[in-house]
């Protein structure tokens, strides 16, 4: 009796799988078999608000169906379909999205396409890119600190070698950066040494792809420096919380300042295209790092201006 009690609760959870894996929404009433599929139903808008109503929730977000936009919203606004991989049957056939939850807990999209260089790779490729793109990072991290690490490890040597040890760089990466890594392991991606063992400081310096992604070193240490003051007037601005900047907020912030400046006046047109401008990923809104940016390429064209 007890195998059979437990095959059949088996079977019933093996049954709740399959409905949540492969039911699909549909504009109609009602539900039936997903034929389509093979498995689970078809469920109309009556079936989501009895079922949302029932256990007292407001919003049913579900993947696993493909979408041109990369999400979908329908039953009234109260299903929403959510679909991460862009390009999933050839490029170009569909965008990828993911989904945030701004602080009045309404769902705001996010649409994004794979690089059609990236989209197939393995897994360790993808991986390897990663790590990539995280000591490149890293490394302009360095490079926005060179003044304070240059004194701290001149200062480890006095005869002016260019050498130091590796706990010395270690240390002193650690004191100044406030990152607590391990660096000793991360060595051989971030600095060259000589046949003792010792370190080049000069080299951590040196990168070619930070040489040639920062056109400014000062403006980009400067700005680095001031992220946290930056970041204030960004959450100031981001009155919802949402993690982004609208048109809305970004006026309400310009009108703030023309109160307090007569230096400050921007039309709705003038709005339109500074939004546009700082709006790199053209989804509306302006994240964080799009607002650093955009100090950076501003100040960029100032100093080309004063040149020319």
């Amino acid at each position: 009796a007890v195998v059979s009690t437990q095959s059949t609760g088996d079977l019933v959870e093996w049954r709740q799988m399959l409905d949540l894996l492969w039911s699909d929404p549909k504009s109609g009433l009602g539900c039936e078999p997903n034929t389509f599929r093979g498995g689970g139903t078809y469920f109309g808008p009556d079936i989501s608000e009895a079922v949302l109503d029932k256990h007292n929730m407001k919003l049913l977000v579900r993947s696993h169906e493909c979408k041109p936009d990369g999400y979908d919203v329908v039953h009234g606004g109260r299903v929403v379909t959510v679909f991460s991989a862009s390009n999933y049957y050839e490029e170009g056939s569909n965008l990828g999205a993911y989904l945030k939850m701004t602080s009045a807990l309404k769902p705001q999209f996010v649409q994004y396409s794979a690089s059609s260089k990236t989209s197939h790779l393995p897994l360790y490729e993808r991986v390897s890119m990663v790590e990539s793109s995280a000591f490149r990072d890293l490394r302009t991290r360095i490079f926005a600190n060179q003044g304070a690490l240059l004194e701290k490890f001149q200062a480890l040597d006095p005869n002016n070698t260019g050498l130091i040890t590796t706990s010395e760089w270690a240390e002193s990466l650690r004191a100044v950066l406030c990152l607590d890594l391990p660096w000793r392991t991360l060595r051989t991606k971030l600095v060259e040494s000589d046949e003792h063992g010792k370190v080049r400081y000069n080299s951590c310096f040196t990168d070619g792809c930070i040489e040639a992604s920062i056109e400014d070193k000062q403006v980009t240490e400067t700005i680095y420096r001031q992220r946290n003051t930056l970041e204030t007037i960004f959450r100031i601005l981001d009155t919802d919380n949402s993690g982004s900047l609208t048109r809305e907020e970004l006026r309400a912030g310009c009108d703030l300042l023309a109160k307090h400046t007569t230096s400050i006046q921007l039309s709705s047109q003038d709005l339109d295209q500074l939004v546009d401008t700082m709006d790199i990923n053209r989804d509306g809104h302006i994240n964080f790092n799009e607002f650093l940016e955009s100090f950076r390429l501003v100040d960029n064209k100032f100093a080309q201006m004063q040149h020319q």
